[in-house]
């Protein structure tokens, strides 16, 4: 086991000053991307993120980079994702924690699964402070032990549950149509139904006839 700050650097999202600074605007120059757009399993929700045009200046160190790692710092969901957009100009929220594998040691992808995991919830969930808006500190992520195994063994992990988030994402979609396929059924039912019933209904007003 390794302690996160082993193996990565962390830093804050940015904080945006300014009441329309994160107000989206159809020609801003940068994107935002917001806790909404991350799934629970580490997808994108949506990867269209706001376009927004803050007054201040933003450091080049501080767009997104192809295998940082984003993590909610609120709330109660522990969910982590790797940006791997070709996308320029993206800026992670003060709402994530942004993290920066050191990829000789740990694969991104592999970091993510593991700050998803149930071990990582139980210990993030004894240590969020705040009633309202519960809160992470940098500290308590920074002092997350992981397991680390080879990179060879970590890649085989990340595409076993690659597997595993893309059969749960097919039995969701086989579900929704076995229910609109039964519902299409009662449809027809019903019509036929109601066919019978008017049918019947005519035929007992003639015979009183």
């Amino acid at each position: 086991m390794v302690q996160l700050d082993s193996i990565a650097s962390i830093r804050m999202g940015l904080t945006l000053r300014g009441r329309d600074a994160t107000r989206s605007v159809a020609s801003g120059s940068y994107r935002l991307v917001r806790i909404g757009n991350v799934s629970q399993d580490g997808t994108w929700l949506n990867e269209e993120f706001s376009c927004i045009e803050p007054s201040e200046n933003i450091r080049e160190d501080q767009f997104l980079q192809d295998g940082d790692v984003l993590f909610p710092n609120r709330g109660n969901r522990t969910t982590a994702i790797v940006f791997r957009l070709v996308m320029p100009q993206v800026i992670a929220g003060a709402q994530f924690f942004v993290l920066r594998p050191d990829q000789s040691k740990v694969l991104p992808e592999y970091l993510a699964w593991f700050l998803r995991t149930e071990e990582a919830a139980r210990y993030f969930d004894e240590r969020r402070k705040g009633t309202y808006v519960p809160i992470i500190q940098r500290s308590d992520l920074a002092g997350l032990k992981i397991a680390l195994p080879s990179l060879d063994k970590q890649r085989k992990i990340v595409d076993v549950d690659a597997l595993a988030v893309e059969a749960c994402g097919l039995t969701l979609q086989i579900a929704a149509l076995e229910r609109k396929l039964v519902n299409a059924q009662l449809v027809e039912a019903t019509k036929k139904q109601e066919h019978t019933d008017r049918h019947g209904q005519t035929r007992k007003d003639k015979d009183s006839l």
